[in-house]
């Protein structure tokens, strides 16, 4: 009968105000779950129609979020003591791991998922609820803020898919009330961001490449404790204090920056709620919002973290169906806000009874970016594509990514053009291309043809013979409008270029 009178009032209450809630997940995430029953009847009992809406849009979008555990253990399944952050740098941590794997076997990951909807308490709730509500009437920086963005950009419980804990409690707790007032006293969000910033400067720092291959997402409590980690722990650091003090923020990142090998890249932003503008910055560096420049040229795509689920197309929720890029993804597609985009509509031999993805290349093969689904289309639709990038499109079969045409740009004017389309070549030699980056190769960088990776010529660079040239290999020929590959051993840097027929170089 409790949960018929909640249903009920969810219904009559719950939605005149705030139509974003999906109703049926709504409803499915309380049935047989009393804790979260348990916050909605505290705010019907209270009478607060603002927390009711808030706690409804927390619960209706709690879906599959929850905490992920990272174990390592040994070749028995027994779990071992193991973090990253104990040792000084890749060496140290090296000689560990392989002490313990003489006498327990190697090493491996388990990982434990603990749902939100299963696991979260009507108390931890409510109390990050209340506590953002507060902060809310406390803070200058929400004052005028729409409900859509405080319910996206400073009511959420977590950030990723770290533990719970009371993270807002915490937060307070280290700032002096002298620091609180500073914070409020600045007259725009820019100030006051880059204040907090420059704290957690001095108590976190970026711990290098062997970051990058970490799976487990720290709590703020862990990330203090570390003092350590990648950019996305930076991230996630930062966006715990300027949410618990009341400052609008979010996380925006790219999975992979254009063809090289190197890994994506994510940085924050605070909203300015008076213009309505959002200011990106790189998380604890030495310039904060309002002072950000990214380095990454047309990264092919850019995506929001969301706490929101993306109800946009049920095909993320069907693993077999969906690349695992995709599976069940909830980030929203801001690519437009950093770049010029265009949205393409690309002709298919036929119509596919599955997701077509647009790729961009990666580690030797291509990587999926987006996709669209049209099963009844003969035309593959992407929307927000990112000019002056090189791209194929692909399908997802038997766990692998197989081309359905040949690689094509998208250039600065929004112009699909094929490789095949590029027929006006000429023969060149690489000493006499005026380019900075080929003349300043290192040596032994190697030029591969694309597609095939034969290796066309190499850098030979002798400064005691005052020799600094493209050796051309077993007569190989370099012409104008092809794709090659730039490859440099020495410092793992992987590029795509094009040779063009006015002597310039576009790098992809």
């Amino acid at each position: 009968m409790k949960y018929f009178f909640t249903f009920f009032t969810i219904f009559y209450f719950g939605f005149n105000c705030y139509s974003q809630i999906d109703k049926n997940a709504l409803v499915k995430a309380i049935k047989n779950e009393p804790e979260l029953t348990a916050v909605i009847n505290h705010y019907i009992k209270e009478g607060n129609q603002d927390k009711l809406h808030a706690a409804l849009f927390l619960i209706a979008n709690i879906g599959k979020k929850g905490t992920v555990l990272i174990d390592w253990v040994d070749s028995k399944g027994t779990v071992v003591n193991y973090n990253i952050s104990n040792f000084k740098d890749e060496t140290t941590q090296k000689k560990w791991l392989d002490s313990v794997a003489k006498t327990r076997g190697k090493l491996q990951e388990r990982e434990t998922f603990l749902p939100d909807s299963k696991h979260i308490s009507a108390n931890f709730l409510i109390e990050n609820i209340d506590s953002a509500f507060d902060v809310k009437e406390k803070s200058p920086f929400c004052r005028s803020i729409s409900d859509a963005d405080f319910y996206e950009y400073v009511l959420p419980y977590r950030v990723s898919t770290e533990k719970l804990e009371s993270w807002r409690k915490e937060i307070l707790g280290d700032f002096s009330q002298a620091q609180k007032d500073s914070i409020y006293n600045f007259t725009t969000v820019l100030a006051a961001g880059r204040y907090i910033d420059n704290i957690y400067q001095k108590r976190f720092r970026f711990g290098g490449n062997r970051y990058f291959g970490q799976k487990k997402v720290r709590s703020y409590s862990e990330l203090l404790a570390d003092k350590e980690g990648k950019c996305d722990d930076m991230c996630n650091l930062v966006v715990f204090a300027l949410r618990a003090l009341g400052i609008p923020s979010g996380f925006d990142g790219i999975p992979y920056k254009r063809a090289s090998n190197d890994v994506g890249h994510g940085w924050c932003f605070v909203l300015d709620t008076k213009k309505q503008k959002k200011y990106p910055f790189d998380a604890l560096s030495n310039n904060g919002p309002g002072f950000f420049n990214l380095p990454y040229k047309n990264a092919p795509k850019v995506y929001r973290k969301q706490f929101a689920v993306m109800r946009d197309n049920s095909i993320k929720s069907e693993n077999n169906f969906i690349h695992p890029d995709f599976f069940e993804n909830n980030t929203l597609d801001v690519t437009s806000e950093y770049f010029e985009t265009e949205n393409l509509e690309i002709p298919l031999e036929k119509k596919y009874q599955e997701p077509v993805y647009l790729c961009i290349w990666k580690n030797n093969w291509w990587m999926p970016m987006s996709y669209s689904y049209n099963p009844n289309e003969s035309t593959a639709i992407f929307k927000n594509v990112a000019k002056d990038n090189l791209y194929c499109l692909a399908k997802y079969r038997y766990s692998a990514l197989q081309e359905l045409n040949e690689p094509f740009l998208v250039n600065r004017l929004g112009e699909i053009l094929y490789l095949s389309s590029l027929k006006s070549k000429k023969a060149i030699d690489l000493n006499n291309y005026v380019n900075k980056e080929l003349k300043n190769a290192k040596n032994n960088v190697k030029i591969l043809e694309f597609g095939t990776d034969r290796e066309l010529c190499q850098k030979i660079s002798v400064e005691s013979k005052k020799i600094n040239e493209w050796s051309v290999i077993s007569n190989s020929i370099l012409v104008t409008n092809t794709l090659y590959r730039f490859i440099d051993e020495s410092s793992n840097l992987r590029k795509i270029f094009l040779l063009k027929n006015d002597g310039s170089v576009d790098w992809y």
